[in-house]
C-alpha cells in the first residue's frame, strides 16, 4: 500500500486566496485531511507496535489492516474531493462553457483504458486531469475572456498557466500526477509546444493523452473567439490537420486510438450536451 505523505492543502490555499471566491468549502475538506492523516499514522503506530507482540493473533492484525484501508481510502477521498473543488473554481473562472473539464476527464479516461492502463492509472487521470487548466487562475481575466486574437505578449502570459498551475500543485507529493498534466499537456509530440518544448516520450503519458482530449473538446466548444465546430470538423483537423493543429502533435499511438475510437468521443460529447 501507498504511504501518503503530510497534506500542504494550506500552501495550495495560499497561493490562491488572492481569487474572489469562497473557499470555506476547500478549508472544511483541509480540515477533513488533516484528521485523516493522524488517524493513518495512528493505525500505522499500532500495526508497528502489533508486529512487536508476538502473541497478537492474526485476526487482529488483519483488523488493523482493515482499518488502515479504510483510512488510506478516506485520505484518497479528501484528495479527490479537493481536486474536484479546485477544478471548479478554475473552471468558473475562465468562464467555459458546457462540461468542457469533465468531458476531458472521460475522453482521457477513455484513452487510457484503451491503451490498456491499470485501474491506478485510469482512476488518476479521469481524477485529476480537470485540473489541467488550474494555472489559469493566475491569468488576468481580460486575456482569458478577449475577443479576437491575442497580442504576442499576451499570448505569452497564457501560456505562462502552465508553469502557474505547476507552481499551485507543487507542494504536495500526491499532487504530482496533476502537476505532470497541467504542465505538460500543451508540449507537443514532435518538440513544437510549451512550456519546454518537450518531444516525444519525455512528455509524461498523462500529459500526452490529456493532450488530444483537451484539443478535441476546445475544437467542439464555442469560445469567445471562436465557434463550436462538429464532431466530424474536428475530427479532421486531428487527424489532418490545419494551421494551428498537425497529427504529428500528438503521441502516434493515442493518435490510432482517437481514430479507432472517434465515435465514442462523439457520443461523450453529446451526452453532456443533453445534460
Amino acid at each position: 500500500m501507498k504511504i501518503i505523505p503530510e497534506v500542504q492543502f494550506d500552501s495550495i490555499l495560499e497561493k490562491i486566496k488572492n481569487k474572489n471566491y469562497e473557499f470555506q468549502e476547500l478549508k472544511e475538506l483541509r480540515e477533513v485531511e488533516e484528521l485523516a492523516v493522524r488517524e493513518f499514522i495512528e493505525l500505522i503506530e499500532n500495526l508497528s507496535a502489533s508486529y512487536e507482540e508476538i502473541s497478537s493473533s492474526n485476526d487482529e492484525l488483519e483488523n488493523l489492516y482493515k482499518e488502515l484501508e479504510l483510512t488510506y481510502n478516506k485520505l484518497e477521498g479528501s484528495y479527490i474531493a479537493f481536486s474536484k473543488k479546485l477544478s471548479k473554481i478554475a473552471e468558473k473562472y475562465d468562464d467555459i462553457t458546457g462540461k468542457h473539464i469533465e468531458r476531458v476527464a472521460d475522453y482521457s479516461k477513455l484513452i487510457a483504458e484503451k491503451l490498456g492502463k491499470d485501474s491506478f492509472f485510469t482512476n488518476n487521470i479521469f481524477y485529476y486531469s480537470p485540473l489541467h487548466d488550474l494555472g489559469k487562475l493566475m491569468i488576468d481575466k481580460k486575456i482569458l475572456n478577449k475577443e479576437g486574437r491575442l497580442t504576442i505578449d499576451e499570448y505569452e502570459e497564457m501560456k505562462k498557466h502552465t508553469l502557474y498551475a505547476a507552481e499551485i500543485l507543487d507542494e504536495d507529493d500526491e499532487f504530482s500526477f496533476a502537476k505532470n498534466i497541467a504542465l505538460y499537456h500543451h508540449e507537443k509530440f514532435d518538440g513544437s509546444g510549451y512550456p519546454y518544448g518537450l518531444s516525444g516520450e519525455n512528455i509524461p503519458l498523462e500529459a500526452r493523452i490529456v493532450a488530444l482530449a483537451d484539443v478535441y473538446d476546445s475544437l467542439r466548444s464555442k469560445r469567445t473567439y471562436k465557434p463550436a465546430l462538429s464532431h466530424e470538423e474536428a475530427y479532421k483537423i486531428i487527424v489532418e490537420g490545419d494551421i494551428k493543429t498537425q497529427p504529428t502533435h500528438f503521441d502516434p499511438k493515442i493518435l490510432k486510438i482517437f481514430k479507432e475510437n472517434h465515435l465514442e468521443f462523439k457520443s461523450i460529447y453529446e451526452i453532456y450536451e443533453k445534460n
